[in-house]
């Protein structure tokens, strides 16, 4: 109430209702549009946040599903890391045996026809004759053979690939 009033002399009650029903449908109209307004807006509002929890939903199930493949990934790569290092272990113990001696022992004896050395196939060298040096005599060559030992310098000289002994 805008106005002041000393509730002991409130004459307002005593008085006979006129019709004012016009100004109260006005005023009913204005605040049934005014909660039709906060209803749409809390229903957009609600509808907006159930969106946000779908996808947020969404999104969990769709990583869970991402890191459920890659995990199945890994195993599978664990596994095969598993089946190769076993077969690393297998091909390398195959390897030492036959890099055996025992092994290669038999290939040569068995394969090759060779056999252990004997007894009588051993010869043994004496070295305790002492220092000596031997002398090869030289003796005199004709000129023949000078002649055929310089033309073979030459042309070892000119083409060493073709008349080297190797």
């Amino acid at each position: 109430m805008a106005r002041q009033s000393n509730l002991a002399y409130d004459f307002e009650r005593f008085e006979t209702q006129r019709k004012v029903k016009p100004k109260a449908k006005v005023q009913l109209e204005v605040v049934k549009k005014q909660q039709a307004q906060k209803t749409r807006y809390l229903i957009a509002k609600t509808a907006t946040c159930i969106a946000i929890f779908f996808v947020g939903v969404l999104g969990i199930i769709l990583s869970q599903v991402a890191i459920t493949e890659v995990t199945m990934q890994i195993t599978n790569c664990n596994q095969e890391l598993e089946l190769l290092q076993s077969d690393y272990r297998t091909l390398t113990a195959e390897l030492e045996s036959t890099m055996a001696l025992n092994n290669i022992e038999t290939i040569v004896t068995r394969e090759m026809g060779m056999s252990k050395l004997r007894e009588d196939q051993v010869t043994y060298v004496s070295l305790s004759d002492g220092d000596s040096v031997d002398a090869v005599e030289t003796h005199t060559t004709s000129i023949l053979e000078q002649i055929k030992a310089t033309f073979s310098q030459v042309l070892e000289y000119i083409a060493p690939g073709e008349n080297t002994m190797e």
